[in-house]
């Protein structure tokens, strides 16, 4: 009897070695840590000891994820039992954000995963994205990623996105507008396409229609900040902070003349009873009229009126160039960038409904202040959370939304 009994279960201990995705067989650990605002990266080390000294760093790495999975060979012989971690956030130019974390014990970690970690915050939304962005922590040993979205209506369930990429961030350029369930998930392969790991559980969020608030723009609109982080998380939307749900229209590197072309497309499927229309940046700093900013948000205005939605146009936010040129690979913005901004503002501020969310956030030489972006162009965490809350103040004593 007790030969059968462990004849079973070596049959069973195979089975289930067989079923354990190839990432498994690595012996890493996975770290995580809550996003640190502003952060642009992160340092992560190891210690030999629970006190944080310089000669007790065993292994150390930057990485630009909350989050990431280090290989126990790192350990160099140290015993895992006896070894900790410490993580802390670092500026731009790698200056740190502050101290180090109080150091957890490795053993604590979650070891050998058998599945990517997703970093997106759809599930807590009031309302996400039409433009989503996938992202997750890097996997070890992997050489691609399996993308797969999926829709439920009631009745029937069907995979409406399939995507390969080689990075950990996706941005999906098709907008999710139909009515339904949805959920994603994403799972690493091999070099050859196969199986490296398991599928995550999938994240799930609904796409409701029709919403009574919109909000329709570019990357300030869509999301992200402090280079890094990408709008899948909330800290960086300014609608986390609206305090009434938003319906998160907004697509990166729109300009003016963009958003005029998608809005039968991007706003109509949702019927907004407002729309919230910030556009203007992409347009002023590479040196387009505000004439003709003005009159690509003039002809949104009358779309809105002939489908009876309300306009509330906010101002275009500041940039700071100097931040720019480190950052991206762009062109310099253009020298009248200002006389633009304040002109295109200006015509805003004289709509029947309009918000100034610009002022805050400029300095006394009319760019963005300094401690409010990282990349000069967008703003980060804190920024976002005066934009929102000044445009859900508006909204709630303007038209009583709640």
């Amino acid at each position: 009897m007790q030969e059968e009994q462990a004849t079973s279960r070596h049959a069973w201990l195979q089975q289930s070695t067989r079923d354990l995705p190839r990432s498994a067989a690595v012996d890493k650990v996975r770290l995580t840590w809550p996003m640190m605002p502003g952060a642009v990266r992160y340092r992560v080390e190891l210690l030999s000891s629970s006190e944080y000294k310089e000669e007790n760093v065993i292994y150390a790495e930057t990485v630009s994820a909350p989050g990431t999975e280090i290989v126990l060979e790192a350990l160099h012989g140290a015993p895992f039992e006896f070894v900790y971690w410490t993580v802390c956030g670092l500026r731009l130019d790698g200056a740190p954000l502050g101290e180090f974390q109080a150091p957890k014990p490795l053993s604590f970690s979650e070891r050998r995963p058998v599945s990517p970690l997703m970093l997106s915050d759809y599930h807590e939304m009031a309302e996400t994205p039409i433009y989503l962005v996938y992202a997750w922590i890097p996997v070890q040993g992997t050489s691609s990623y399996e993308v797969e979205l999926w829709r439920e209506d009631g009745k029937n369930r069907e995979r409406v996105r399939h995507y390969y990429t080689y990075e950990s961030v996706l941005y999906d350029e098709a907008p999710v507008l139909a009515q339904g369930e949805y959920s994603w998930r994403v799972r690493a392969l091999d070099g050859h396409g196969r199986r490296w790991s398991d599928w995550t559980e999938p994240e799930k969020f609904a796409v409701n229609s029709p919403v009574t608030v919109a909000a329709f723009g570019d990357s300030i609109t869509h999301g992200g900040g402090a280079v890094m982080a990408p709008p899948s998380r909330g800290m960086y939307c300014w609608e986390t902070y609206a305090g009434i749900p938003v319906k998160n229209l907004g697509r990166s590197g729109d300009n003016t003349y963009e958003l005029l072309q998608r809005f039968e497309d991007d706003v109509l499927p949702f019927a907004p009873k407002y729309l919230v229309i910030m556009g203007g940046v992409n347009d002023y700093r590479i040196g387009t009229p505000a004439r003709v900013t003005i009159q690509n948000l003039s002809r949104i205005a009358e779309k809105c009126r002939a489908y009876d939605i309300t306009p509330i146009f906010t101002t275009a936010t500041p940039i700071t160039p100097r931040l720019m040129e480190k950052v991206w690979d762009v062109e310099p913005a253009s020298w009248g960038w200002k006389a633009e901004q304040i002109a295109v503002n200006e015509w805003i501020m004289a709509q029947p409904y309009a918000v100034d969310v610009s002022t805050p956030l400029t300095d006394e030489d009319g760019e963005m202040k300094a401690e409010l972006t990282t990349d000069g162009l967008h703003p980060d965490a804190e920024a976002k959370k005066i934009i929102g809350e000044t445009i859900g103040k508006y909204l709630k004593d303007t038209f009583g939304l709640q």
